[in-house]
């Protein structure tokens, strides 16, 4: 009997072990991921012939939010831009923002919370980065400049996941353009666990991600781009992805154009995160300047 209570102590020790060790590995890598700043020094406006002017805002949730406004004369749109999750500044977007000028485009470059000049500790994964978005249109709607100017928000990574999120809870957002968004953080997370581990070991893996995703996001751990998605209504959008990405899989592609079918989309061949090449000279690949830009024109004419 005493043998017998050994071996049960045992076995029991033993699975305790094995669940803390399952919850330490998705909680330890979304530690290092999502508790940290990025940023660095921002990029100069006068290097990709364009002026820019820094503005400020708070979210309702009190993060105080920095943007760079690139203006134009009588801009057929403003274009609300955001970054990818450990993007130091936004301003390496400043490339955009001159493509977007030369076309008659306004830009407001937004660094999320958490990242270059916005303050915030913590990075939300897209779940409360909405926010920053709403507090952006927020600020565009009290400038004369932007009235009757459709507002459309593009993304890059967890920038196209938050641009998503965004357009899904703020009404007053006209257009979305997302590249390479995943279709929420927790599948996302699930499917890179599957290329780096034994499936067995994934598959294992995969509720306590899940758990440790709800745990870590609270009550927002519901708001996700497959959600948010299905709120576009009319407003049209454009999904980019790369067939094979191996930060964002493809895989997220396919079910947020499932859940949104109406969204017109481009798929680009290999495995290219980014889209392009060199995201600091969006004019050397012309067939992403032609997509962009007709949807944009697409938008303004509306």
């Amino acid at each position: 009997m005493k043998t017998f209570y050994m071996i049960l102590t045992l076995a029991i020790a033993t699975i305790v072990l094995l669940v803390a060790v399952l919850f330490a590995i998705p909680a330890i890598k979304m530690h290092t991921m999502l508790d940290r700043r990025c940023s660095c020094e921002p990029y100069s406006a006068a290097d990709y012939g364009i002026s820019s002017r820094p503005v400020a805002f708070t979210s309702a949730d009190g993060i105080e939010l920095g943007a760079y406004e690139v203006a134009v004369e009588n801009p057929k749109a403003v274009i609300i831009c955001i970054g990818g999750i450990h993007s130091p500044t936004i301003t390496d977007w400043y490339p955009h923002a001159s493509l977007f000028a030369q076309h008659g485009y306004a830009s407001l470059l937004l660094d999320l919370r958490a990242h270059g000049a916005s303050s915030g500790e913590v990075i939300y994964a897209a779940t409360r980065e909405w926010m920053d978005v709403a507090a952006a249109v927020d600020y565009l709607n009290t400038q004369a400049t932007y009235d009757d100017v459709p507002k459309v928000v593009m993304g890059l990574s967890m920038g196209a996941a938050t641009a998503i999120t965004s357009i899904g809870r703020c009404a007053d957002i006209d257009a979305l353009v997302a590249l390479s968004s995943y279709s929420s953080w927790e599948y996302n997370f699930n499917l890179n666990v599957e290329q780096q581990l034994p499936a067995w070991l994934a598959k294992l893996l995969t509720p306590f991600v899940n758990i440790t995703t709800r745990l870590r996001f609270g009550e927002y751990a519901d708001v996700t781009p497959l959600s948010e998605i299905k709120k576009l209504g009319s407003r049209p959008a454009l999904l980019v992805h790369s067939t094979g990405d191996r930060i964002v899989p493809f895989a997220n592609f396919e079910q947020l154009i499932a859940a949104a079918p109406a969204v017109q989309r481009w798929v680009v061949e290999g495995d290219n995160h980014c889209i392009l090449e060199d995201f600091t000279h969006p004019e050397h690949n012309s067939d992403y300047c032609s997509v962009i830009l007709n949807f944009l024109d697409s938008v303004a004419r509306r």
